[in-house]
C-alpha cells in the first residue's frame, strides 16, 4: 500500500496546485485590522448549552497551503487570508472587535478561534499576539471552553504549557483536523500531509496538559463512494474516540472555489454526500461511542448543489434535526424524517460501486478499440 501512496501523491499534488492555480494572486483586498468572519451561534459547551463565538482571523493563511504540497483537495480557506501578513496591532484589532460581540451575552460562552490554518504556527500568529489573545480570553471569567485550531505538527509541549497556564482551569480544545483515520484515504483523497502516528502524537501531547482534541473528520473525501465515505467516516470516529479524544466535529464536505473537489464537481465526477449519509453516520457513530465524545455537525451550504443535499424536499427539516442533535446529543430527532428520495439514497449505496466497475469496464473497451 504505502508504494501505491507514493506514486500517487505526486500526482495528487500537481492536481490540487493546478485547481489552485493563481487564485491566490485574487484574493480580495481586506481590512486588516477586522477579521476574516465571525458569528455566534447555540453551541454545545461540555454537559452544557451555551453560546460560541467563532472568529477567523485574517493571516497569511495555511502554510501547507502555500508551500509545495499545494494544500487540501478540498480546501480553499487560504483565499479568506491576506497577501501580507498583519502587523501585531492589526491582529489584535481583529480579535477584539470579534469578543466585543460577546459583550450582551452570558456565561457558559465558548471563543472558538480560527486562522484558515493553524493557531500555533508563528509565520500565521506570531507568538507576542499568540499571547495577548490568550489573556485577553483569560480576564473573562464568563468564557467557560476555548478552541483553537492546528495542524498536529505545531502541537509541542511549548505551546501547550503556555496555553494551559494563561487560561488556567477552562476548558481546552485543540481542533485538528484528522479527516480520516486511513492513511491512503488522508493522503491519496485529501492530501492532508501528515500521518495517523502525527495524529496520535498531538492528542498525547495535549493530554499531558489536560487539553483535548476536536477531531474533525470529512464525510465524503474525492475519490470515494457513498457508501465507502460512509463507512470511513464511522470508522474514523470510532478510531478518534478511541485514541482519546473529547469532541468530534464531521464536516460533510461543500464545494469551495479553485479546488480540486471543485474540478472534479464541475465535470460531473464527485456529487457532496446525502444528508441522508450525513444523518445516518451520526446515528450509528453516537450508538457506538456517544458515551465518550460530543459529535458534533454542522453541515455548511446544507440543501445546496455545492453542499450535502437530498432531493430538495427534505433539505431543510433533516439540516435542522442534524443541527439539533449536535446541541444535545439526541439521536431520537432522526427517528421521524423520512422521504421519497431515501429510496433512491439506498439505491446509491448498493449499486454505486457496482456501476462504476461496468462503466470502467466500458471505457477500457473503447479505448481499446480506438
Amino acid at each position: 500500500m504505502s508504494d501505491i501512496i507514493d506514486r500517487l501523491e505526486p500526482i495528487i499534488v500537481d492536481s490540487t496546485i493546478k485547481a489552485r492555480g493563481t487564485s491566490v494572486t485574487k484574493r480580495r483586498r481586506r481590512n486588516p485590522t477586522k477579521p476574516s468572519a465571525k458569528w455566534i451561534a447555540p453551541a454545545r459547551i461540555g454537559n452544557e448549552v451555551g453560546v460560541a463565538l467563532a472568529v477567523v482571523l485574517g493571516t497569511i493563511g495555511c502554510s501547507h497551503a502555500r508551500g509545495d504540497s499545494g494544500g487540501c483537495t478540498m480546501c480553499s480557506y487560504l483565499l479568506d487570508g491576506d497577501e501580507r501578513s498583519p502587523t501585531t496591532d492589526e491582529l489584535l484589532q481583529q480579535f477584539d472587535d470579534a469578543l466585543s460581540d460577546l459583550a450582551d451575552e452570558s456565561t457558559p460562552l465558548s471563543v472558538k478561534i480560527y486562522t484558515s490554518g493553524s493557531f500555533f504556527d508563528t509565520t500565521e500568529i506570531p507568538a507576542d499576539v499568540r499571547t495577548k489573545i490568550l489573556a485577553r480570553i483569560a480576564k473573562d471569567e464568563r468564557i467557560q471552553e476555548v478552541v483553537i485550531e492546528s495542524r498536529p505538527e505545531y502541537v509541542t509541549p511549548e505551546f501547550m504549557r503556555e496555553t494551559r497556564d494563561v487560561l488556567g482551569s477552562r476548558r481546552i480544545e485543540l481542533g485538528i483536523g484528522l479527516e480520516s483515520s486511513n492513511d491512503a484515504v488522508r493522503s491519496i483523497c485529501i492530501n492532508k500531509g501528515f500521518n495517523l502516528g502525527t495524529f496520535k502524537d498531538s492528542v498525547a501531547t495535549a493530554k499531558e496538559y489536560d487539553i483535548g482534541v476536536r477531531a474533525y473528520v470529512l464525510l465524503k473525501p474525492p475519490f470515494l463512494t457513498e457508501r465507502d465515505a460512509l463507512l470511513d467516516a464511522i470508522k474514523t470516529i470510532e478510531e478518534a474516540a478511541r485514541l482519546g479524544v473529547s469532541t468530534v466535529s464531521m464536516n460533510p464536505i461543500n464545494i469551495q472555489k479553485y479546488t480540486l473537489v471543485e474540478r472534479l464537481w464541475r465535470k460531473e465526477q464527485y456529487r457532496p454526500p446525502w444528508l441522508w449519509t450525513v444523518l445516518s453516520v451520526l446515528r450509528d457513530a453516537w450508538n457506538k461511542v456517544g458515551s465518550s465524545v460530543n459529535i458534533l455537525c454542522d453541515p455548511v451550504a446544507a440543501g445546496k448543489p455545492r453542499g450535502a443535499h437530498n432531493c430538495g424536499s427534505c433539505d431543510e427539516s433533516i439540516t435542522s434535526a442534524i443541527r439539533e442533535f449536535s446541541i444535545h446529543q439526541d439521536v431520537s430527532v432522526f427517528d421521524s424524517l423520512d422521504c421519497d428520495c431515501k429510496r433512491q439514497w439506498h439505491h446509491v449505496l448498493n449499486h454505486e460501486d457496482i456501476s462504476l466497475l461496468i462503466h470502467s469496464r466500458n471505457r477500457r473497451k473503447q479505448v481499446g478499440k480506438a
